[in-house]
């Protein structure tokens, strides 16, 4: 059996944002790194967008940027000013290549692919059809067993399905793109469209919702072709790249840790459970994860209880649709300067900021989700 000081489960966005750090790391230069998936990944399989005011670790690999932002909404359209924040994509290829060329760089990291055959979280110890390996630490992305849901727990899902479009004429504002745009039908749910420019003949549109069912590839498609015809207008384009999602949108208590293992990425629960957004989750974890090896510190982490609960009360808001999804996340940016909405879904405010985006809510709807969840909170602690 093979030794290892870590070894990372899984080279998707949070192995390879772990993986590519703890390379870098000086102090780790004489600990072996054992990074384990299922195969090499060769194609562009999601994007992923964030915001963010300074450059961050992997800055040199965003692919567009975008300064201006929209909120739109049957109500009305609301230009958002970013007080510095900048909302960057990066395609997943891109990110895959550096990983792997930062890994294959670094000699005390190997690369193992292999179907997992199981993993004795105690030992820490992973078996796969290549082999076994054990490690001090186990970083892993995907979870050894499923949580089990409690009564007062959601579970929705953040669905998608985008097209790269491409137009013969100039159509695009390069500069601005649609955060949330939801004037389109909303009868599954909340339901809206980014609409990401790449120049001024390319786009990424995505037709998200926030519901328990996923639709099927006919609806999705129906839905952006609607989209495209009425809100943009456009009767002639190709669809140059196609690009599908599902995202956990719950308020389940992921373990961050079982015997060895840490968990990181959604698996960790480092997906927003109020929008699914995960990237700069992932970077945040990362970060404090690197720190704590760095100073011997427990790698248990586990993000601030008020924004768990924040969460809850809007998974509750958006299960019970009692008040449009649409309206929630429109009112939201419409009553708050638009760098405290950032900051709040990124759990990064204080306590002050919270409770000032808090008063802005329709309480008729918040409160009473509220004290159900305190009521929860209560039941489960006591």
């Amino acid at each position: 059996m093979q030794q290892f000081d870590h070894i990372i489960l899984g080279a998707g966005c949070a192995g390879l944002s772990l993986a590519v750090r703890m390379a870098a790391q000086p102090q780790l230069a004489q600990q072996k790194i054992l990074v384990i998936d299922k195969a090499p990944k060769a194609g562009n399989d999601r994007t992923w967008c964030f915001w963010e005011k300074q450059p961050g670790c992997f800055e040199h690999l965003v692919h567009r940027s975008w300064q201006q932002l929209w909120v739109k909404h049957p109500q009305g359209a609301l230009p958002l000013k970013l007080d510095g924040y900048a909302y960057k994509m990066i395609r997943s290829i891109d990110f895959y290549k550096h990983g792997m060329q930062q890994l294959a760089a670094a000699p005390n990291v190997q690369l193992h692919y292999g179907h997992v055959q199981s993993v004795d979280a105690a030992n820490g110890i992973i078996t796969t059809d290549g082999g076994s390996f054990q490690a001090t630490h186990i970083f892993s992305s995907v979870l050894l067993q499923e949580p089990v849901m409690q009564p007062d727990e959601f579970y929705l899902l953040q669905h998608f399905r985008g097209w790269f479009i491409e137009t013969e004429t100039d159509v695009f504002d390069e500069a601005a793109a649609d955060l949330m745009n939801f004037r389109m039908s909303q009868e599954h749910g909340c339901a809206f469209v980014y609409v990401l420019p790449l120049s001024k003949r390319k786009a990424l549109v995505e037709y998200t919702l926030f519901t328990e069912e996923v639709l099927t590839d006919d609806q999705y498609d129906a839905g952006l072709q609607q989209f495209i015809q009425q809100e943009l207008k456009l009767s002639s384009f190709h669809i140059s790249e196609v690009e599908n999602g599902i995202i956990p949108m719950t308020n389940l208590r992921f373990p961050a840790q079982e015997g060895r293992v840490t968990y990181i990425g959604t698996a960790g629960g480092r997906t927003k459970a109020s929008t699914g957004y995960t990237f700069q989750h992932i970077q945040q974890h990362s970060e404090q994860l690197i720190h704590a090896l760095l100073n011997n510190q427990s790698t248990e982490l586990y993000m601030p209880q008020r924004f768990h609960f924040y969460d809850s009360v809007l998974l509750q808001i958006l299960h019970e649709r009692k008040l449009p999804g649409a309206d929630v996340f429109f009112q939201l940016f419409q009553r708050n300067p638009a760098s405290r909405v950032l900051r709040f879904l990124d759990n990064q405010t204080n306590l002050g900021q919270e409770l000032r985006l808090m008063n802005t809510t329709p309480w008729k709807y918040f409160v009473p989700a509220a004290m159900q969840q305190l009521r929860h909170l209560r039941r489960k602690a006591g």
